[in-house]
């Protein structure tokens, strides 16, 4: 049976939730993918695919990794009747990214100038905040029978002028069996980004596709690097923000940190952590063989929060991310 404060979260997050997903569900159509998963397609395309569909593009969609493309994570673990949220970082398409261009693209030819800083984002009518286009898909080692909710955070749009990442993420519910799963986030480069206005609405909307060459390549085969990452969303005039830091580990070895919000906030809710593992072939593990991690986190006074990590068994690089919200005091 289901904890009635797993009941209550859904529903406190369903109100908050009800303008984006409306308007997610206007601009994406249906998703292409196979059963258990959102905006999928092939290796998460669908979420560019969605950005386009939004522009009410008339032409044929440009190649994927010519103006947009997708960034993707690692599989994450996910036990039933649970719910997780996943910073994503556009970071994961740079050269030498976390987990690099080889998760993310899989073989696909992409544009590797510029590099992929920005979200692709829309504006919800009704909403405080832009919407994004992330997508989900279940893994085949395991019964998960996934559900979205809201990312309940903020997306940080990025900048190629000032080479700043932009990111955000995706959220699930988890209504079957332990299982894994794994999430993608539409990027741009700088020619998906210019950026003409109509009425409200000047987010990153591409003027011409046309307008921007680039150096088509392939993502390499060379073997999975993992690395610490933060992804962090703050909102200082707002007084908010949602800290995500990514611990690559090291099986048998401890590892202690210690984050802090930021100057007059304090933090808010609960500590959460996630799981990620990168197998060399892209694919899901199998539950039976997935990594697991010891991890202990603590609140630390009003505006801190430490977590404490030792990986006891791994078949693929494996990273954790440690999450926590702030707010006003």
């Amino acid at each position: 049976m289901i904890a009635s404060s797993f009941i209550t979260r859904i529903r406190n997050r369903a109100a908050l939730s009800a303008v984006l997903l409306a308007v997610a569900a206007l601009a994406v159509g249906a998703s292409s993918a196979s059963a258990n998963s959102n905006h999928w397609g092939d290796n998460g395309s669908d979420t560019c695919s969605a950005y386009y569909a939004d522009l009410e593009w008339t032409a044929a969609d440009p190649e994927l990794g010519t103006y947009c493309m997708q960034s993707v994570t690692g599989w994450i673990s996910i036990n039933a009747g649970a719910s997780q949220q996943q910073a994503i970082s556009c970071s994961n398409n740079a050269p030498g990214g976390s987990p690099g261009l080889s998760y993310s693209l899989d073989g696909q030819a992409y544009v590797n100038n510029p590099q992929w800083y920005a979200v692709a984002v829309i504006e919800a009518s009704g909403s405080t905040q832009p919407g994004v286009f992330a997508g989900w898909q279940t893994g085949d080692g395991g019964d998960a029978d996934l559900s979205s909710e809201l990312w309940d955070s903020f997306p940080i749009l990025g900048n190629a002028s000032t080479n700043t990442y932009g990111s955000a993420g995706a959220g699930v519910t988890n209504w079957g069996g332990n299982g894994n799963w794994q999430a993608a986030l539409a990027c741009l480069n700088v020619g998906g980004t210019q950026m003409p206005c109509s009425g409200t609405s000047c987010f990153q909307y591409p003027k011409k596709f046309s307008t921007v060459k680039g150096i088509l390549g392939r993502a390499s085969a060379a073997p999975v690097r993992i690395r610490d990452k933060k992804i962090d969303a703050i909102d200082r005039a707002k007084g908010r923000a949602f800290l995500a830091q990514e611990y690559a580990l090291k099986k048998g070895v401890t590892r202690t940190d210690t984050r802090s919000c930021p100057a007059g906030m304090v933090r808010r809710g609960k500590l959460s952590y996630t799981v990620q593992e990168f197998p060399a072939d892209n694919k899901s593990p199998k539950w039976k063989n997935r990594s697991l991690v010891d991890v202990k986190m603590t609140a630390k006074g009003k505006n801190a929060g430490s977590v404490t990590m030792t990986l006891t068994r791994a078949k693929n690089p494996t990273v954790v991310q440690f999450q926590m919200r702030c707010g006003k005091r």
